[in-house]
This record gives structure tokens, C-alpha cells and sequence, in this order.
């Protein structure tokens, strides 16, 4: 990790999802279930229609076109109407899926900085995401075990300075060595962890 001139780590970019397509396997679920949903709507409606209309034939000679011209004549609206609702929820779906799928892969994105130790990074998702509950959770996790890491550290300070102040007084010895090998690991501990 690079740091500035003054030791700080630089600050986090603000995570700005550019492309749609942030978790290809959900949002294509999503979009196909929805998909499937909208055309099964759609060929029930249709479906529906054109009982009617058969229906209404076999009651009432009286009508003025025969049903195969009513046919005709539904066939390019109820067409034009299916492609476009398929076209605006197949849209609406991707969108939709995207505030849900992203938000996920920012936080699997958080831990797995977690799990190698980098705490500093907040995660970051947009007022409109969804899961912002669990955003807002997982955050307040990563906060609340920065702040015990960095006590432990302090701990960990105060300790080796405490060595260091018997070291000076031992002598060469046993105990001298035991203090060094103590010394050299408590200089170790929480070293792995970015914050």
C-alpha cells in the first residue's frame, strides 16, 4: 500500500459501479425469471382475447367482421404491445437487478479485504442500493474492530516499552534472550492489519 508524505494512507475512492453488468449469473436469473413471468402474462392475456372473441362469435351472429378479420386486425398491436413490455421489464429488471446485485458484490469486496487484514477501506453504496441495512452493519463492524485493533495495538506499544525498559537492566543471560524473543514478537503482533 502506497502512503502519502506524511505516512497516511490515501483515502478511499469513492466506488462508482460503471457498467450494469456487476454479477452476470444473478442479474441474468433475475432478468430471464422476469422475462418468463411478463411472457406468460402476456400469452394468458392473449389467450384470453381471442377466447373472448371466439366466444362472443358463437353467442352473437350479429357481429359486423368476421373473428379471423378481428384476429387480423389484434394481431400487430397485441405484438407490438408484448415486444414492448418485454423490452421495458427485460430494462426495468437490469436496472432494478443491478441496485441489488451491486451492493452484494461491494460488500463480498469488503470481506475479502476483511479476511486479509485491510480494515481501512469503507464500503461504499449508493443511497439508492439495496441492502443498505446490511451496508451500514457491515461498516459499523469494520469500524468497531478497527477500534479494537488499534487498542490492542496500544496495549501491544505499551508492552514493548515496558520491555525495552527491563531489557536495558538485565544482563546478558537467559532471561535476556527470553525478553528479546518477546520483545520481537509483540513488535510483530497486529502488524498484518491495515487501518
Amino acid at each position: 500500500m502506497t502512503r502519502d508524505k506524511n505516512g497516511a494512507a490515501p483515502a478511499a475512492p469513492s466506488y462508482k459501479r460503471r457498467q450494469y453488468w456487476v454479477d452476470a449469473p444473478l442479474q441474468l436469473q433475475m432478468v430471464g425469471f422476469v422475462l418468463v413471468l411478463v411472457t406468460l402474462s402476456l400469452a394468458l392475456s392473449t389467450f384470453s382475447a381471442y377466447s373472448g372473441l371466439q366466444d362472443a362469435a358463437g353467442r352473437s351472429p350479429d357481429l359486423y367482421h368476421d373473428v379471423a378479420w378481428i384476429e387480423d386486425a389484434l394481431r400487430a398491436p397485441l405484438i407490438l404491445a408484448s415486444a414492448i413490455a418485454l423490452l421495458a421489464s427485460g430494462l426495468v429488471t437490469l436496472f432494478w437487478s443491478h441496485r441489488f446485485a451491486g451492493p452484494l458484490r461491494v460488500l463480498a469486496a469488503g470481506i475479502a479485504r476483511a479476511r486479509h487484514g485491510n480494515l481501512g477501506v469503507a464500503v461504499r453504496v449508493r443511497e439508492t442500493d439495496a441492502h443498505q441495512d446490511l451496508a451500514r452493519e457491515f461498516q459499523g463492524m469494520q469500524d468497531e474492530l478497527r477500534k479494537m485493533l488499534e487498542a490492542d495495538r496500544a496495549r501491544v506499544a505499551e508492552a514493548v516499552g515496558e520491555l525495552e525498559a527491563a531489557e536495558k537492566t538485565l544482563h546478558e543471560g537467559p532471561a535476556r534472550k527470553h525478553v528479546e524473543k518477546a520483545l520481537a514478537r509483540l513488535r510483530q503482533a497486529c502488524a498484518q492489519y491495515h487501518l
